[in-house]
């Protein structure tokens, strides 16, 4: 007698890991963020923290949104952020990008020096790089890359 088992595994399609290694295991931009996208919410776009009002998969906060409306600002951009935008993966994603550019540390860093201060700054603010508090968030960063 033969049995035939078969195995139903439910995948949700908002926390698959989509982190890739691209020319010759090359780390890209693209593959830094996915990363941090896993660590803050798992990939899911809906993900919620009521407690600090983080939302999103790269879960930002209602401050975040303003300090990047106020980057916006200065480069006399007419673009805005509001705090919707933080459920729509692209907006998330610009709105990491416009924090990132904003960094001004890294002549002569290698490309996952810099990684580290751009992850550590998005965890622990602009000083982010310097506090101690960060370095388990940037281990986790690292193991998704």
């Amino acid at each position: 007698m033969k049995i035939l088992i078969i195995v139903f595994i439910a995948i949700d399609l908002l926390t698959i890991p989509i982190i890739k290694k691209r020319n010759n295991n090359q780390l890209t931009w693209d593959d830094f963020v996915e990363a941090v996208i896993q660590v803050e919410s798992r990939g899911n776009d809906l993900a919620y923290n009521e407690r600090e009002n983080a939302v999103g998969c790269l879960q930002i906060r209602p401050i975040m949104v303003k300090e990047v409306n106020r980057v916006l600002k200065t480069n006399k951009s007419n673009l805005t952020f509001t705090l919707n935008d933080r459920w729509d993966r692209q907006k998330s994603i610009d709105m990491f990008d416009i924090i990132a550019d904003e960094i001004y540390c890294c002549v002569g860093l290698s490309q996952m020096e810099f990684f580290e201060i751009v992850a550590r700054q998005w965890n622990g603010g602009p000083s982010g790089h310097k506090k101690t508090s960060t370095i388990a968030y940037w281990n986790k960063i690292k193991k998704q890359l």
